[in-house]
């Protein structure tokens, strides 16, 4: 059995201690020894002096399913030392429903893992089974409450993909089909929950103007469920509501004393990225045919494009992928207005990807500063430095920018927690997440000075500085010093 001896490195094991000098011997898949200086003359030896020797950082908020099918080698998230993504949040997971992709088809989570297998990305996957896909391939887009016998429908899917390793169960309230569903069905779908440890995961109905109902209404499904809660992407957004983040803040930790067990996921900036339709003022944010009634009718263009003065997101900050301008800037150059041009690209695709600046800088770091939020980019696998796939930096800059931000407020050993042990234990993902006799070796070799991200909002230059090597299950995935071989060693890891 193959054994690699790391040599001088300085071993941050994921439990939140800062970083010691000493050795690590890997032998096979596992880890065989750490700590101190080891000997081992049958080794291959890796000169780590210097540097910090790390479990693979785990991407706890994911939505790679089918991309990762697309690019296998995951260099988005390879290259910044992530081993591990949780895929399925914010109520998708079409990992878990009939689907394609390229030439691959599945009908459940069963047969996905098979495809998964025979692609082998370079990462690790770890799903989430999600509501929008459950309702979905039950009900398609209808907007009324689920029959009976639809909801046993959804509950079984959901307990055929719990049985088939899924993390748990998300959900997605702000998109659709899942914004149309009443608190009563997540209850009942979330009854499958009990008697696991699987956490009910879920981007909220409300990031901003009902946030701590919104929260209140989490805490209820994950209630009738595990007793667990995992925050996605724990915010406060728009600038009318910065001044609830005490009060969100003590609404969790009042919850946690009373045991229910609250975790949350962010990722370091201040600016979403999601579909456009997501600015849209009510009515219109129910109307999943927007497009369609556009272009049909002149006068609802008129009526919409007025609408919008009043929408709940900021336009004139909206930043479109496709030109890295915002509305207002394109507004200003075409001698037009914000809300005429937001309505043409409403015309042309409401559910292409638009930037928002909407979240607070003093909240972020008030938020990472908590004990219980992981490191979660909310981003895709993909190819780099190609402007066609990016449309935040967090898909290739999230890791980076989170460990930068977080040493500053909290030291390195407990950044590294943040990347590892804690999703890992936030999600039972077994023998990850620590580096620990016994445990598999996924680890990142990474220079802290010249560790960061270059991503933007061009996709121009992706690609992170200071990733050494990273090592799937004892073999070398990356090697900055090939940086052009990937090796793919990944696999579907099941939670039971």
């Amino acid at each position: 059995m193959k054994k690699i001896l790391i040599k001088n490195g300085l071993i941050c094991d994921g439990t939140g201690r800062e970083p010691q000098k000493g050795d690590l011997l890997i032998c096979g898949d596992k880890i065989e020894e750490l700590g101190g200086e080891i000997s081992s003359p049958d080794a291959e030896e890796i000169e780590a002096d210097g540097l910090i020797v790390a479990p693979g950082f785990i991407d706890a908020h994911a939505h790679s399913d089918t991309r990762k099918i697309l690019y296998p080698e995951c260099k988005t998230k390879l290259l910044q030392g992530v081993t591990l993504e949780v895929d399925g949040n914010c109520g998708s997971s079409p990992s878990c429903v009939p689907g394609e992709c390229g030439s691959y088809k599945w009908n459940d989570l069963k047969e996905y893992i098979e495809v998964l297998e025979k692609v082998q990305p370079s990462v690790n996957t770890v799903v989430l089974c999600g509501h929008n896909s459950l309702r979905r391939s039950v009900m398609g887009e209808r907007s009324d409450a689920p029959t009976e016998e639809e909801k046993l429908k959804m509950k079984e899917s959901l307990k055929n993909a719990l049985e088939n390793g899924a993390a748990g169960f998300s959900s997605g309230l702000t998109y659709f089909p899942g914004k149309f569903a009443a608190t009563e069905e997540l209850l009942f779908l979330a009854d499958a929950l009990k008697g696991t440890q699987k956490p009910y995961v879920s981007h909220i109905r409300s990031e901003g103007d009902d946030l701590l109902n919104a929260v209140d209404e989490a805490v209820k499904i994950a209630k009738a469920g595990s007793n667990r809660f995992q925050f996605s992407h724990i915010k406060t957004i728009f600038q009318r509501n910065f001044h609830k983040i005490d009060a969100l803040l003590q609404k969790v930790a009042s919850y946690q004393k009373e045991g229910v067990k609250i975790t949350a996921d962010r990722y370091p900036y201040v600016r979403s990225a999601t579909v456009l339709h997501q600015i849209l003022p009510p009515p219109y944010d129910k109307m999943s045919d927007i497009k369609e009634h556009l272009a049909s009718s002149e006068s609802f263009c008129k009526e919409l494009e007025e609408a919008l003065k009043n929408s709940p997101r900021d336009i004139p900050s909206t930043i479109l992928v496709k030109t890295g301008k915002t509305f207002g800037e394109l507004a200003e150059k075409e001698n037009t207005t914000p809300e005429h041009l937001a309505m043409l690209a409403l015309k042309e695709n409401n559910m292409q990807s638009a930037v928002y600046l909407c979240m607070s800088e003093e909240n972020l770091k008030k938020i990472l500063l908590e004990k219980y939020v992981c490191a979660g980019s909310d981003g895709i696998s993909a190819q780099l430095d190609d402007p066609a796939t990016f449309n935040h930096p967090r898909a290739a800059g999230t890791f980076p920018t989170f460990f930068r931000m977080t040493k500053d407020l909290l030291g390195t050993g407990e950044a590294i927690r943040k990347m590892t042990s804690l999703p890992a234990e936030i999600f039972h993902i077994p023998q990850r997440g620590l580096l620990k006799k016994g445990y598999i070796a996924d680890i990142v070799i990474f220079d802290e000075n010249s560790y960061d991200s270059q991503a933007d909002f061009q996709g121009k230059n992706q690609t992170p500085t200071g990733v050494k090597k990273v090592f799937i299950a004892g073999k070398i995935a990356f090697d900055h010093s090939h940086p052009e071989e990937i090796y793919r060693y990944g696999k579907f890891i099941a939670v039971k």
